[in-house]
C-alpha cells in the first residue's frame, strides 16, 4: 500500500496517527495470548520471543514491577500473590482461556480497610527492570499497561462487592478509589521518559451499555480520572484507555478528560463506522477486528476482508489496526496468520 508518504519509524507513525498527521501507513498492533504466540511462532518456524518483531508490531508494551517484595508464605503451585494481596490462579490450565488468570481470593471481603496496608506507588524502582537507553534507541512506540482505578478496586473487593459499594457505600468507595489514584500517581510520576503512552486498563462496558451506569461513573470515577490523566499528560505521555464493551455514553466525557486513544473498540458491541463518523476527528480508535466473531469463527479471507474494511473506514487516519482485545486461545492459527501476513506482506512499508 503506497500512501505517498515517506517511510517513517513505528514511534513516529503512531504519534502521527494520534495527531492526525500524514502516515506512510496505518500503524498496527496485535494483542496475542501466550498460547496464540506459541502457535503462531510455530507456524512461522521462529522463536516466540521474536514474534512481534517478525510481525512488525508498532507498539512495545512494558509493565511495572514490585520493588518492595516482601517474604510471603509459599503459595500453591500455579498461584500468585500480587503486592495488593490479591491471590491469582496462574496455572497452565488458565492459559487455555487467556493470560490474565483468575482471582482466587480478594484481600478485602468486607467494605473496610482495617488491618490492610495499601501498596505505595511512590516507592522507587518500579521501572528498574527496564533498560531505558535501549527503549529510547529502538523505534517502536513504548506503552505502559497500567491497571485503572476501577480495575484495582474491584480486584481488591471482588467484582460484585465493589459494584455494590459504588451504589450503596459511597464513603468507602471514595476512600478506596482515592488510594488507587494515589498509587497510580506515584507510578506515573516516576515513569521514565522512554515511555510514550500509558494504556489505563479498565472494563467499564457490558455488551450493551455501562456496567455501573453513567451517573455513578461521572460521580465517583470521572473526577479522579481527570487527576490521573492530567498527571500523565503533564509528563508528555499520551493517554490510551482500554475498556471492553459498549462505552459510547462515555466518549464525550473521555474526550473532555484528554483521552486520545480508545481500545479495543469491539465491533460486536459498537458500530465502528458510526464511531468514526461521530468521533473520528477527536479520538484515535485502536482495535476493531472482531475477537468474538470474525477472528474466531470466520475464514482467513474473512479476517483479511475485515481488516481491509477497517482501513477503508479510517482512510483519513486516526486508527491503529488490531484485534478487539486479546485474540482468544480457541482462534484458529491460520486466521491469525492471515492477519499477520496481510500486515507483513501487503501493508508494511518497504524498509521497515
Amino acid at each position: 500500500m503506497d500512501s505517498g508518504v515517506k517511510y517513517m519509524d513505528s514511534r513516529t507513525r503512531v504519534i502521527n496517527a494520534i495527531e492526525r498527521k500524514p502516515v506512510d501507513r496505518a500503524p498496527y498492533s496485535f494483542d496475542l495470548t501466550s498460547k496464540i504466540i506459541k502457535g503462531l511462532a510455530k507456524h512461522y518456524g521462529i522463536d516466540p520471543d521474536g514474534l512481534f518483531s517478525f510481525i512488525g508490531d508498532d507498539l512495545l508494551y512494558v509493565n511495572t514491577n514490585n520493588p518492595n517484595r516482601q517474604k510471603i508464605e509459599k503459595q500453591a503451585e500455579g498461584t500468585y500473590l500480587d503486592e495488593f494481596g490479591v491471590l491469582w490462579d496462574r496455572s497452565d490450565q488458565t492459559h487455555e482461556i487467556g493470560d490474565w488468570g483468575g482471582i482466587i481470593k480478594a484481600p478485602l471481603p468486607e467494605p473496610s480497610l482495617k488491618g490492610y496496608s495499601f501498596p505505595d506507588g511512590t516507592i522507587p524502582g518500579r521501572f528498574s527492570h527496564l533498560d531505558f537507553n535501549a527503549l529510547k534507541r529502538q523505534k517502536r512506540f513504548v506503552i505502559l499497561a497500567l491497571p485503572g482505578l476501577y480495575t484495582t478496586c474491584w480486584r481488591l473487593r471482588g467484582f460484585e462487592n465493589f459494584l455494590m459499594d459504588m451504589s450503596g457505600d459511597e464513603k468507602f468507595s471514595c476512600e478506596l478509589l482515592d488510594m488507587a489514584l494515589n498509587f497510580n500517581l506515584g507510578v506515573i510520576n516516576q515513569a521514565p521518559d522512554a515511555i510514550n503512552g500509558i494504556r489505563f486498563d479498565e472494563d467499564w462496558g457490558l455488551q450493551k451499555g455501562l456496567i455501573m451506569g453513567i451517573k455513578i461513573w461521572r460521580k465517583l470515577l470521572k473526577p479522579r480520572l481527570k487527576i490521573m490523566y492530567k498527571a500523565a499528560r503533564d509528563r508528555g505521555i499520551r493517554i490510551f484507555i482500554h475498556s471492553c464493551g459498549d462505552i459510547r455514553e462515555l466518549f464525550d466525557d473521555i474526550i473532555e478528560l484528554g483521552v486520545e486513544v480508545v481500545h479495543p473498540v469491539q465491533p460486536e458491541a459498537m458500530d465502528i463506522a458510526k464511531l468514526q463518523k461521530t468521533y473520528g476527528d477527536k479520538l484515535t480508535m485502536y482495535g476493531g477486528l472482531g475477537t468474538q466473531s470474525t477472528l474466531v469463527y470466520g475464514t482467513p479471507d474473512d479476517v483479511v476482508n475485515e481488516a481491509k474494511n477497517r482501513l477503508e473506514i479510517f482512510r483519513d487516519g486516526g486508527y491503529i489496526l488490531g484485534p478487539a482485545g486479546a485474540i482468544s486461545t480457541d482462534t484458529k492459527i491460520e486466521n491469525v496468520a492471515a492477519l499477520a501476513d496481510f500486515a507483513r506482506n501487503n501493508f508494511t512499508a518497504k524498509g521497515k
